[in-house]
């Protein structure tokens, strides 16, 4: 972890290899990166790169675009773990810190490295710019692990054939969007060794290679191969935002056994919004804002209808045949639905939902929305939306405790 780049990580090797991560810029290495409003962010008159321009808030661990470096404010190391914390750069302006600080806890464990990361914003801005994707983490190593690989199908865990996910880096947005069914991807050489990634929260991803057809193991070189566990959260203005990374060389095969054997033992997943969002976003319905007390406490916005949309997490139907939503509705009225996102069917002809009729005002109701009584509903389902009334509202207010999926 560089103490001159913010505490990015900007060396990983094992022994017989060098270094497998890429460094040609500041954009570049394992580090924290993250997104919010407004865009363009230009503040007291800056103007962004030219290179990035429109470019929203998006304060990194290393520095920015024009090589002013990041900066380490607190370092501890005992030998076998290191903590850190730095004030971040804003990626597309010139020397500008980030209005947040940045904390990584990193422990190294054989072939294995575990990372808490955690971003604590200090923005004066309080107004709200809703969910963002974010980056959890950024990283990028060096072309000579050659291919990406994945899981991406509807069998996860099942040891059916992996996927090699490929892109196009000449075009304009170079990375390819993918979904890990298993949770976990990795970069890999001709001889099936590498780096996998995990962020346990995640199963979203972007990735791929972005340079010319030469493969290379110079840390500096342009070319580079990039992976991202990819997230949208709302980063509210005083938030405090927390997520864990594990890194772990080897061959493929062994990357995919460690991983599964974590990934595979989650259940059915279950959100509870005492603490914090869980990765889900209110559309068209702002909450109350950091910190989240008690459930996500939603104000409707006049003419619009409001929902949330959940994290893109997979899971069986069979193993999920009912959701229940436990929340106070207030000044809405008439039905609500879900819907649902499959597996291979991201965009159905007509929306996959089921109804529930909106509790009567004013008193906490767990809703059980009977999804297995809806024929399309079935096979590997990717993501859920709650959607509190099907007319837009006059306005009208929503607690929402908890999110629950099972038998």
């Amino acid at each position: 972890m560089n103490q001159d780049l913010g505490g990015a990580i900007t060396w990983l090797s094992a022994p017989g290899h060098d270094n497998l991560i890429n460094n040609h810029d500041w954009g570049r290495q394992i580090q924290l990166s993250f997104y919010s409003g407004p865009q363009p962010f230009e503040p007291d008159g800056q103007k962004t790169h030219p290179s990035w321009k429109n470019w929203a808030w998006n304060p990194i661990q290393s520095g920015d675009a024009y090589r002013n470096r990041a900066k380490v404010v607190e370092l501890t190391n005992t030998g076998t773990s290191i903590h850190l914390a730095s004030i971040p750069m804003q990626w597309a302006l010139e020397n500008v810190p980030g209005d947040c600080r940045f904390e990584a806890d990193l422990k190294l464990d054989g072939p294995m490295l575990k990372v808490h990361y955690k971003l604590i914003n200090q923005r004066a801005d309080t107004n709200w710019y809703g969910g963002f994707h974010q980056e959890l983490p950024a990283i990028y190593t060096v072309t000579g692990l050659t291919r990406l690989m994945t899981y991406s199908g509807d069998k996860p865990f099942s040891g059916d054939v992996l996927t090699l996910i490929a892109n196009d880096w000449k075009q304009k947005f170079p990375w390819t969007r993918f979904l890990a069914t298993e949770g976990w991807v990795a970069v890999v050489g001709e001889d099936d060794w590498g780096v996998g990634v995990c962020n346990p929260e995640v199963y979203n991803y972007l990735g791929g290679r972005h340079g010319g057809p030469k493969n290379s193991w110079v840390s500096t070189d342009g070319p580079t191969m990039y992976i991202s566990p990819v997230s949208t959260d709302v980063l509210d203005h005083d938030i405090v935002f927390e997520f864990d990374l594990m890194v772990r060389v080897g061959k493929l095969s062994d990357l995919r056994e460690y991983f599964t054997t974590i990934m595979s033992k989650r259940t059915p997943p279950v959100w509870d919004f005492a603490k914090d969002r869980q990765h889900w976003v209110p559309k068209d319905c702002p909450d109350a804002g950091w910190p989240i007390k008690d459930g996500l406490h939603l104000t409707a916005t006049k003419g619009m209808k409001p929902r949330l949309e959940g994290p893109i997490q997979p899971f069986r139907a069979e193993a999920a045949p009912k959701l229940r939503i436990t929340g106070t509705w207030k000044g809405l009225k008439g039905t609500g639905h879900v819907t649902w996102k499959q597996f291979g069917n991201e965009k159905p002809a007509k929306p996959l939902s089921a109804g529930f009729s909106i509790p009567e005002a004013g008193q906490e109701t767990t809703v059980e929305v009977d999804l297995a009584a809806q024929p399309e509903y079935q096979g590997l389902i990717t993501q859920l939306t709650v959607w509190l009334a099907d007319k837009p509202t006059d306005g009208g207010e929503v607690v929402v405790r908890s999110i629950a999926t099972g038998p």
